[in-house]
């Protein structure tokens, strides 16, 4: 198994994430993780047929389309990337 089957939590130590960390990390299927990577709000960086994620990007997306009430959302404190790792 590769390490980020093993610790979901090492994703956050790279800078580019792929399509199936994207579906590991969501709990998505594969061809759902594909069609956050067409649309236009989602950031995504292609190289040639290859399909890279920016991990802060992604983490603010994930902030940005996530509802919270009003009590919840003045005690949540979002997760950040520190790691020089990539």
């Amino acid at each position: 198994m590769r390490n980020s089957e093993n610790n979901p939590n090492s994703i956050f130590e790279k800078h580019y994430l792929s399509v199936s960390d994207i579906k590991s990390y969501l709990g998505i299927s594969t061809s759902a993780a594909y069609e956050l990577t067409h649309r236009k709000d989602f950031p995504v960086c292609r190289l040639g047929s290859s399909i890279r994620v920016p991990t802060k990007p992604f983490l603010a997306w994930i902030d940005a389309h996530t509802h919270m009430p009003a009590e919840l959302k003045a005690a949540y404190t979002p997760l950040e990337v520190t790691s020089d790792a990539g």
